[in-house]
């Protein structure tokens, strides 16, 4: 769980800060974990503070619903035609005369045209535009930079050996301890100038009495017998 407290660092503004301590000397670093300003959360690992993350909540995507379907009217009933009505017929009189006389024939009444009904449309109802759920992508991480471990400088090598040197002639010279990156001037492939083993030794030629080596400066040349 999270806790408060006093911290300092080495810059102005947290946000480029390197690193965390515990004292306002800064010679106290302080644990590995992460700090945070309330804007920003910063991971330490081994006294090195890492890219910051901001520390806003992401709004949430709604939900989408599905569409409330439209009812669609039922058509209406339609009308029945009325049926025909018969006409009246006219009574008989009767004939004066012994003979009889045809009846008369009422008119017939003509029979009424049917007429179809006029359908009624049945309505269209209206699109309904459905929601298209867009997804929204998730913000790739920032890779954390690894620690940067320094690497140690090479150590160089110095042996004094106790040879004679000369800068003209073979196997003489004048004896005195001189300087070489191994205990031995045969396999020696660098001569110094002094104990320090930092510049390298002038010119000649160095012998322990069996054999000698020319060193020209920066190299060994010539090897030979005494």
């Amino acid at each position: 769980m999270a806790s408060l407290g006093t911290y300092y660092f080495d810059t102005a503004s947290f946000t480029n800060a390197t690193t965390v301590y515990d004292d306002a000397a800064l010679s106290t670093v302080s644990a590995n974990g992460f700090y945070s300003d309330d804007t920003i959360v910063r991971q330490q690992v081994s006294g090195v503070l890492f890219a910051g993350q901001s520390c806003s909540v992401p709004t949430p995507v709604p939900t989408p619903t599905a569409p409330i379907p439209v009812p669609v009217p039922a058509p209406a009933p339609a009308p029945v035609a009325p049926s025909p009505v018969p006409s009246p017929v006219a009574p008989v009189a009767p004939s004066p005369t012994p003979s009889p006389s045809p009846s008369p024939v009422a008119p017939v009444a003509p029979s009424p045209v049917p007429i179809s009904p006029v359908p009624i449309p049945t309505p269209v109802p209206a699109p309904v535009t459905v929601p298209v759920y867009v997804p929204v992508p998730e913000p790739a991480p920032e890779p954390v930079p690894a620690p940067v471990v320094p690497v140690p400088a090479p150590v160089t090598q110095c042996y004094a050996l106790y040879v004679q040197k000369s800068s003209s002639t073979v196997c003489s010279g004048s004896y005195g301890t001189y300087f070489f990156n191994t205990s031995n001037l045969s396999t020696a492939t660098t001569a110094y100038a002094n104990s320090s083993c930092n510049s390298n030794a002038s010119s000649g030629y160095y012998t322990q009495g069996i054999t000698y080596r020319y060193w020209n400066g920066s190299s060994f040349t010539l090897t030979g017998s005494c």
